[in-house]
């Protein structure tokens, strides 16, 4: 990969620059055009975006069409959604080439948009494309209407993953499960590259005790074991801030559990610009990955991002032992690894990380340098 190359991006909010990936590409292509779908359409205001950068500089930037529905419309109106990203991003792409000539890339995280950019490539509109994947979605949840939903992404995955150009996954469990499905998917060419960190150099003084939530608010993320012991912790201690990040389906659901704690809880919301995330979170003294162990959860299989975000700071963790990850953050002492239902063992956990604060923050700080992102991902390229 060199300067001066091309490239198009697709992504999904809020994880578009997870890792800092969407800045590597902006400092490291000529041409990068960025298409953000809010497929979830989870908060107001936020919408589907194109954004297209020249040497490091945003030149154009254009809202695309952006299906608000009703929460019970949610799943029903998924075909659509998915045919406006093939459509809209086919559109663009079709124009933009006519200015650029050509791109040499086109990278994306999910299987359905994976396989629309393989009909690009088949169409000359790209010259290679990269499926770099994040996710496994097992199929067997409870509630019907996302059974349904993931069910039909699975049938986007195969040939997504058969036909990119690269495959790259975030951790050798994705690869192996994938094998698992069909061994014809374990391709030679497959690269693992995990989410990258953006480590700080000098690690932050915490003045204050804050724990801090950031990602989707949404059941299975693990902010109910956190609320749920929001009062005894007061009780410890009495000058105890939280701060949660992020918006999402369940958002109200746990704003209403909070309200009682305003004067110690407080929502940011969804914040887009990841500087702005950083300021705040370097204040924290730990930050929660407290993912529910069920055992259709895709954060068995992912790499939290949220973590290593955390790390990023120096902040210790307190996380459950659901991502394959929460071994590296205990092994290295930099959090300490939980059971979800034993309210005990995470206000242990507080205790501990607050009585031993330094200790904790230099190997968070440690753990993060140690996957700088700067490092991995030019390896996706190669």
């Amino acid at each position: 990969m060199k300067k001066g190359s091309s490239i198009v991006y697709i992504n999904f909010p809020p994880y578009d620059n997870a890792g800092r990936i969407l800045d590597y590409l902006i400092d490291n292509f000529n041409i990068v055009v960025h298409f953000s779908y809010d497929h979830l359409r989870l908060k107001k205001g936020r919408r589907s975006r194109l954004s297209v950068y020249e040497n490091g500089k945003l030149v154009f930037q254009k809202n695309l069409v952006w299906l608000r529905t009703h929460p019970i419309l949610l799943f029903p109106s998924l075909p659509f959604v998915a045919f406006f990203i093939f459509t809209q991003s086919l559109r663009y792409i079709l124009k933009l080439k006519k200015k650029y000539k050509k791109f040499d890339v086109y990278l994306t995280v999910n299987a359905f948009t994976a396989w629309c950019g393989n009909i690009y490539r088949s169409l000359g509109l790209v010259e290679k494309t990269i499926f770099w994947v994040w996710d496994y979605f097992p199929a067997d949840y409870p509630d019907l209407r996302l059974r349904i939903a993931r069910w039909v992404y699975w049938k986007f995955d195969k040939p997504a993953l058969n036909s990119s150009t690269k495959v790259v996954f975030l951790n050798s469990q994705l690869r192996i499960v994938r094998k698992k499905h069909d061994k014809r998917l374990l391709r030679k060419n497959s690269l693992i590259i995990p989410i990258g960190t953006n480590p700080t150099d000098i690690l932050p003084k915490k003045k204050n005790l804050i724990i801090g939530h950031m990602g989707m608010l949404k059941m299975g993320q693990g902010l109910d074991v956190l609320l749920d012991n929001v009062e005894y912790l007061i009780n410890i201690f009495p000058k105890l801030k939280i701060e949660i990040i992020g918006s999402g389906p369940e958002e109200n659901y746990f704003k209403k559990k909070a309200k009682k704690f305003k004067d110690t809880v407080r929502f940011y919301g969804f914040i887009e610009k990841d500087d702005d995330v950083d300021k705040i979170m370097k204040r924290w003294s730990i930050g929660i990955a407290t993912y529910m162990p069920t055992k259709w959860s895709e954060h068995y299989w992912t790499d939290p991002s949220k973590i290593k975000a955390y790390l990023n700071q120096g902040v210790p963790v307190i996380a459950t032992n659901v991502p394959k990850f929460a071994e590296e953050v205990k092994f290295s002492k930099a959090g300490i690894v939980v059971d979800y239902y034993k309210n005990q063992e995470f206000i242990d956990a507080v205790k501990s990380i607050i009585k031993n604060r330094k200790s904790f923050s230099e190997n968070a700080l440690k753990l993060a340098k140690k996957y700088d992102y700067r490092k991995l991902y030019p390896k996706i390229f190669d």
